[in-house]
């Protein structure tokens, strides 16, 4: 089309030379490379072997190892435990123990075993005896763990390793080692447990430096994970047997294996050995491959590296061959596309001169101005685009030579003389040793009238803003909340509400800095950035903040923040300011009102139940959980009827809602307690109603009176023993006065008779009147007696004379006394004469006197022609546990009301017997029981078999004082 473009084509012969050279150099290429890739498939296939079957043996060797140490630590617990488990079973068992002693041993054998993190006793009923670490022990109850349950149904003394657990006195995994303890019935006597510390094995393998990615398993023979490395809580006590039982067993079995395995998608290399030992251990090696073949992958990279760069340098010399083949049969194919492309060319393209003068125009520039192609070869570039002179065309050069281009807009001239607005693209181009400025060039006509378009809307628009702007601003003016625009960290917008919350006019705040609305600029950054955060986060900043007006008081507000534009917030931040100081302050005093009841509530020693309108009960205090001996949790969110269904009435009755918060419902009542007993409660409950006056909650404070009913009780039985004493009193002063009256009005009917007698009587009468003046005399001496003894040992005035006397001689001489009454009544009295000499330390006098008192009572109860038996107690115990002997006396009367047993030994408290068989001033025993107490020894009664009844005293054989 002209001269710059006019080139030869290259020869057909050339080009089909061309193709067989290159299609021979491809066969080349493609030769060596199939050659190179075989030799390294080959080599590496074999390393790969070589290295997997080095990976099996290391990790069988470890295992073996592995298994040796945890073999090693394991019996060394064992052995441990065996001297304290020895021990143990000699006490028998563990609750027969000393804790203090135990913990000492218990302390002794941690120090020593290392691998060992505590040692403690578990008594039968579950609860820790002992503690290796602490004491006192803090007795938490394990009666729920699996190896205690074992252990107590199953009479196995050998050690257990039991499942890991989660210590409960200190919250760590530990493994424990266990061994049933036996009393001496061998009967369960309680547990030992030795809490093996995972962390001494962990540790252990962190030493060996194993390979990265390698997963060690402590398992036992079941298949229950005991430790893993690195250590994983996912992984305690989980069973790999579940997987896949008989898999496993045959493993098991086999003792030593290796194969491959998978674990969230990581290749693995397994080591599976079973110990050879005693114990049920198995360890299990889990390595990934990856990291064994980190050698033959080196290796084999090397190797592929030295393949790829061979490949690779003869691929760099074909393709530079192929490059140049390929360039020689472009070059005329880019020549002529690039012809065609110019040509065709939507936009005018012009080719210019320094002096102007056109030497190329594509056909664009034809069809645009209306001259041929011959026609624009003859023309300067000025006499299409008159606009630009010679002057503007030497700048234009001057401005390429250091610009690559150039943009000018001017107007177009066609053949018509019509002008067309465009814009120049001018750039500078070499061809064939001469510059040229190309110039190309666009029609702008419609770019022109969308510009204009363009002003139009824009100042449309800009009205509209205005009009918004106005709007918003009245909007701002009326919101009662304070409103502020802050653009990066500069207030530029304040509404009335702010200025009158913080004191600020306009124009002082405008263009001010954020910070000067807090304390300090360090504030101002610990507020910033949770408001960035949340609105990077959830779009929306809201939260209190303490602020400062001008004249530096401070309030607390409630700020909202949001972004002008999502997504940007250097465009801009609004905030809206709300005033909640009193609100803050009215909450605060709602909390501290709320803390205070609720301290009241968890501070009283009554118990306390909230309810709600369906009966749920949703609160309880402590006190009352304490008194019943029951969680919270256990209580919250049931209903009393499920709880108490007896008594729930009682506590919420169904009529409690209808009185109207008049008078609150008190009643009696009494719940069963975790225990098992019944705690009486006096209850007080009523109702809660909401503004509307509907029920919203019930409450009952539960008050425990059985401290109270303790004291009815008591005073209850205080009440009957005073109205006892006052009746047996009674009795007494009646019996008493008939005691006294008798022997006294026979001694004065006698000595009456005797007088009016005198000198007619003969001897024998008035011997017989003084005789029985004299007996009626002693009898009345005897009462007085009793009642003086008594009126001393109450007074504690009676002395005592106390020696060593043999207590079986003082029994005979008071028998001696006594013979006249015993044959009265024809009663045989038996002695053990055969007994040894019973030596103790008492007074002789009062001794006889309690003897006489014993005998004396067996005599008036006995019938005629019985017996009466004296057996002497040479070795006993006393109720305190000291040693003592003494004496019973057993007679074959009527026997003693068993309800009386105790209560004959009272002042005048006399035997329902006494009132049907004889009379008496109920002093005796009384009066006898006194003076055992005084010797430190005791006086008690029972019934014999067969009849009668026993009445034995008992002396210490040492005295604590002999004084």
């Amino acid at each position: 089309m002209n001269r710059f473009f006019a080139r030869s084509l290259r020869p057909t012969g050339s080009a089909t030379s061309l193709k067989l050279l290159r299609g021979g150099l491809i066969l080349l290429y493609a030769i060596l490379a199939i050659v190179t890739t075989v030799a390294l498939v080959i080599v590496s296939l074999h390393d790969y072997q070589a290295t997997i079957k080095e990976a099996e043996r290391s990790s069988l060797s470890l295992a073996r190892s592995l298994d040796e140490h945890a073999t090693r630590s394991f019996v060394s617990v064992e052995q441990s435990m065996q001297n304290i488990v020895e021990n143990l079973n000699q006490y028998g068992g563990v609750d027969q123990a000393n804790e203090l002693q135990t913990h000492k041993v218990l302390q002794d054998k941690v120090k020593l075993t290392p691998q060992v993190r505590a040692i403690i006793t578990i008594d039968s009923k579950g609860l820790i005896q002992s503690h290796g670490l602490e004491y006192p022990t803090r007795h938490v109850s394990l009666a729920d763990r699996s190896y205690f349950l074992y252990h107590r149904q199953f009479q196995d003394s050998r050690p257990l390793i039991g499942n890991p657990i989660l210590s409960r006195t200190d919250g760590k995994w530990l493994i424990p080692v266990t061994q049933r303890i036996k009393k001496n019935s061998n009967e369960f006597g309680g547990v030992i447990l030795a809490g093996v510390e995972p962390q001494y094995f962990i540790q252990f393998y962190q030493s060996l430096k194993l390979a990265p990615g390698s997963h060690v398993h402590l398992l036992r023979s079941d298949g229950v994970i005991l430790l893993s490395y690195p250590f994983d809580e996912a992984q305690i006590g989980r069973n790999l047997r579940d997987i896949d039982p008989l898999l496993f067993e045959q493993r098991r079995l086999q003792g030593s294996s290796v194969y491959p395995s998978t674990y969230n998608n990581t290749q693995l290399l397994t080591a599976f050995h079973t110990s050879q030992s005693i114990l049920p251990l198995i360890i299990l090696i889990s390595t990934d491959r990856n990291t064994l073949l980190n050698r033959f992958m080196s290796d084999l990279i090397t190797r592929a590296l030295a393949g790829l760069s061979f490949v690779l340098i003869i691929s760099c010399l074909l393709y530079l061959l192929l490059k140049q083949i390929r360039r020689v049969e472009s070059i005329e194919e880019r020549l002529h596309l690039t012809q065609f492309t110019v040509d065709e060319a939507p936009d005018i393209i012009l080719w210019a001169d320094y002096s102007g003068q056109i030497c190329y125009a594509n056909r664009a520039t034809s069809t645009s101005t209306g001259y041929s192609a011959d026609e624009l070869l003859k023309l300067r570039f000025f006499d299409i685009f008159p606009q630009i002179n010679q002057a503007q065309w030497q700048e234009f050069w001057n401005t390429l030579t250091v610009e690559k281009r150039l943009l000018y807009t001017t107007h177009q001239i066609n053949l018509q003389h019509t002008q067309l607005p465009v814009e120049i693209t001018f750039s500078q181009i070499t061809f064939a040793e001469v510059a040229y400025l190309c110039a190309t060039v666009r029609d702008i006509s419609e770019q022109q009238n969308s510009e204009r378009e363009l002003r139009r809307h824009r100042d449309h628009l800009q009205d509209l803003v205005w009009e918004r702007t106005a709007e918003i601003r009245s909007v701002l003016d009326a919101s009662p909340l304070a409103i502020m625009l802050s653009v990066k960290g500069t207030i530029r917008l304040v509404n009335p509400a702010f200025e009158a919350l913080f004191g600020y006019s306009t124009a002082e705040i405008t263009d001010m800095p954020t910070d000067m609305l807090h304390a300090s600029a360090q504030h101002f950054t610990a507020y910033n950035k949770p408001i960035r955060e949340a609105i990077k986060s959830k779009g929306t900043f809201r939260g209190e903040m303490e602020l400062y007006r001008r004249d530096t008081s401070s309030f607390w507000a409630m700020v909202y923040a949001k972004e002008m534009v999502a997504g940007d917030i250097s465009k801009g931040l609004i905030c809206v300011i709300e005033d909640v100081s009193a609100s803050r302050i009215a909450a605060q005093a709602l909390r501290q009102s709320e803390r205070l009841k609720r301290t009241i509530i968890e501070g009283t020693a009554d118990g306390f139940i909230l309810i709600d309108s369906k009966s749920r009960i949703v609160d309880i205090n402590q006190a009352f959980c304490q008194q019943l001996g029951l969680h919270r949790n256990t209580l919250i969110g049931k209903q009393p009827d499920e709880l108490w269904p007896e008594h729930a009435n009682s506590i919420f009755p169904a009529h409690l809602s209808s009185q109207q918060m008049q008078s609150n419902h008190v009643e009696e009542v009494s719940l069963p307690a975790a225990d098992g007993k019944q705690r009486p409660f006096l209850v007080n409950s009523a109702c809660i109603y909401d503004e509307h006056q509907h029920l919203e909650y019930a409450f009952a404070f539960l008050t425990n009176i059985s401290k109270l009913k303790e004291v009815e009780s008591n005073l209850l039985e205080a009440k009957e023993a005073a109205e006892a004493a006052n009746m047996a009193k009674s009795i007494f002063l009646a019996n008493m006065s008939h005691e006294l009256r008798t022997p006294m009005h026979a001694i004065l009917s006698f000595s009456e008779i005797g007088l009016s007698k005198v000198g007619t009587a003969d001897s024998a009468n008035l011997i017989r009147y003084f005789e029985r003046i004299h007996s009626s005399g002693n009898r009345l001496l005897i009462l007085l007696n009793d009642l003086l003894d008594m009126s001393r040992l109450e007074a504690n005035k009676m002395r005592y004379s106390k020696m060593n006397f043999d207590l079986k001689t003082i029994t005979k001489h008071a028998s001696t006394e006594l013979l006249t009454l015993l044959a009265s009544k024809d009663i045989q009295l038996n002695l053990d004469a055969g007994a040894p000499p019973l030596m103790l330390f008492f007074d002789k006098a009062r001794i006889t006197q309690v003897i006489i008192n014993l005998l004396s009572n067996a005599i008036k109860f006995s019938p005629n022609h019985t017996e009466i038996d004296i057996h002497f107690i040479e070795e006993t115990r006393l109720s305190d546990g000291r040693a003592a002997s003494g004496l019973s006396v057993r007679d074959h009367g009527p026997g003693i009301p068993e309800a009386e047993l105790d209560l004959i030994f009272d002042k005048f408290i006399q035997s329902s017997r006494l009132n049907s068989h004889a009379s008496g001033t109920g002093l005796g025993l009384a009066i006898s029981r006194q003076i055992m107490t005084d010797h430190g020894g005791e006086i008690n009664a029972r019934n014999a078999e067969g009849g009668g009844a026993v009445i034995s005293i008992l002396l210490p054989l040492e005295p604590p004082d002999k004084a």
